[in-house]
């Protein structure tokens, strides 16, 4: 099929043709790009042409680090966010909405109440969330409320018990804490990093049938797309999302192209003998990429692990609380080297600078040990206390940032309040910096964290505001067009798909992004208010704005 998409205003994304009016595109491919005056020889009868009434056409986003199954699952559970996301303003709502979904939909015997999305930070509530709240909900059901970071929960009293932490003799895995109450032997319900993220725990954990997740990733699929995306993640794909995603494929339920990058503790089972330098190719918009592993926790959890303490250490911890490591020196460098050994492309999770540290070290020592001539690309996810120091370290082995900017809309305050502190946090993530030092950057939404708006993280690396309005790092704001490059071309760059995605050019996949007005014209405060229209996936939509909305 022909199509002469016209009368727009496009940003290609490409240095050598920047602007363009007029864009043919032929069974998926993009053909021309160029001036509607220019356009004699390439209509016929057999073309659809399609008015732009003068609106703007981009690559359509490339979302370089979420978790689309996640965001599927998590349709199904309880949502308890706080402001600026949700309702939920003191724990008593939590408890309200909890109780009231036991009411609308009764769970069957042995089925657990999950609930996401919860942020002490968030609260106008002194303190934070125990067993002894959940109680309240249920004591005869397991109820798990998860932490909007995903590092930590909080369980009821029956569901520690179900898990291991019940009693006063348990042991807490490497790379975990369980909060415990007064008496210093008992779990108080609060659960974090490994003592949650280990699969002897999920395993206990009731979690909704494949069956129902399956009929909503084409859900998680029209969110991301409704926000201009066109390739989305699944970051630390176990074997269970591994499956989902297969089966999503082979009946085909996925409308855009989905990346996995591996958990480290699937890898050998699921990478097995994969090679990225064979074959890059999609099986029905599905593909594995590499290889994902974590260092350390959160920020807003105060579990990231930091080279200084943390401005206000969290109850039970002394001043000098800096985080802590999810897994040792050795064991990272180990990590590294078999991905370097194997061709896969690395992700680690890393919100601390003493976690940065931890992975460039382990990385340059790995790269040197292994004399790997590819380029392999490690990403550093999150990145979200990176010193400029480490910054130019990352550069000399190839490693690239991805930043979840989105922290200093949602988070910003706290960081400059409670996490970091003024100084520190108006150096969080460095976008500004990284570009000048002529390295890749992106930056993500870590859905279902966030859900995926492509065009707020645009908003916040050129403003750096936070939602109540402080302005964090000015310095480190970027122009419009480097965030919209950050949103496209650098993400096809970071995932190998830069000859075929992320610019508007002849020969690639006719993936754009229709916006309501051009972010080169708007005012800088309102790109964050720029209507989507619609989303094309090899020239064919797969969202498109109700009229009436």
């Amino acid at each position: 099929m022909k199509q002469i998409f016209y009368n727009a205003k496009i940003l290609t994304m490409d240095d050598s043709n920047p602007f363009a009016d007029s864009m043919l595109v032929e069974d998926g491919i993009i053909k021309w790009v160029g001036r509607e005056s220019d356009l004699a020889g390439h209509n016929d009868s057999s073309t659809i042409c399609h008015d732009m009434n003068g609106c703007c056409i981009l690559p359509a986003f490339i979302d370089p680090h979420s978790h689309i199954t996640s965001l599927a699952y998590q349709l199904l559970m309880v949502n308890v966010s706080g402001p600026p996301v949700g309702s939920c303003k003191t724990i008593a709502d939590i408890i309200a909405k909890c109780k009231q979904r036991l009411v609308e939909k009764p769970p069957a015997e042995g089925e657990w109440l999950l609930a996401t999305g919860y942020d002490p930070l968030s609260l106008t509530d002194e303190g934070s969330l125990t067993r002894h709240e959940l109680d309240e909900i249920s004591n005869s059901c397991p109820v798990c409320v998860m932490h909007i970071s995903g590092h930590i929960a909080v369980l009821n009293t029956l569901a520690l018990s179900l898990v291991g932490y019940g009693g006063d003799d348990f042991t807490v895995p490497q790379g975990g804490e369980v909060e415990l109450e007064a008496d210093g032997v008992t779990a108080n319900g609060v659960i974090k990093e490994q003592a949650w993220l280990t699969p002897t725990v999920s395993s206990k954990i009731s979690v909704p049938s494949v069956e129902q997740v399956l009929s909503l990733i084409k859900e998680a699929c029209h969110i991301y797309s409704s926000n201009g995306i066109a390739t989305c993640q699944d970051a630390r794909t176990g074997k269970k999302e591994y499956e989902l995603l297969q089966y999503a494929a082979n009946n085909h339920l996925l409308s855009l192209d989905v990346v996995s990058y591996i958990s480290d503790q699937n890898a050998q089972e699921l990478l097995g003998d994969f090679n990225p330098y064979e074959s890059r190719d999609y099986h029905n918009h599905y593909r594995i990429a590499g290889y994902k592993t974590f260092l350390d926790g959160s920020p807003q959890g105060k579990t990231a692990w930091l080279s200084k303490p943390y401005y206000v250490p969290p109850e039970h911890q002394g001043k000098d609380y800096c985080g802590f490591p999810t897994q040792k020196d050795e064991e990272i460098y180990e990590k590294c080297k078999t991905c370097i050994e194997h061709d896969w492309q690395i992700n680690a999770h890393c919100n601390g600078d003493a976690a940065c540290e931890q992975y460039i070290t382990a990385y340059q020592k790995a790269l040197a040990d292994t004399q790997n001539p590819h380029d392999l690309r490690p990403v550093m996810i999150h990145a979200q206390t990176v010193r400029l120091d480490q910054l130019d370290k990352m550069k000399e082995i190839g490693m690239m940032p991805s930043y979840f900017l989105d922290h200093i809309y949602y988070w910003g305050d706290a960081h400059y309040e409670s996490i970091l502190g003024p100084e520190r946090a108006q150096r969080i993530s460095p976008l500004r910096s990284t570009l000048l030092k002529g390295m890749n950057a992106t930056f993500h939404q870590d859905t279902p964290v966030v859900m995926p708006n492509m065009l707020l993280s645009i908003h916040n690396a050129v403003n750096r505001k936070t939602y109540r309005g402080r302005i964090l790092g000015e310095n480190e704001c970027v122009s419009v067009m480097d965030a919209l490059k950050c949103a496209t071309i650098n993400g096809a760059y970071q995932i190998f798909e830069e000859d075929k995605k992320g610019t508007l050019t002849k020969g690639k996949l006719a993936d754009f992004v229709l916006l309501k007005e051009n972010p080169l014209e708007v005012q800088k405060e309102h790109l964050k208010e720029i209507q989507i229209l619609a989303t094309y996936k090899e020239g064919t939509a797969i969202y498109q704005k109700d009229p009436t909305q």
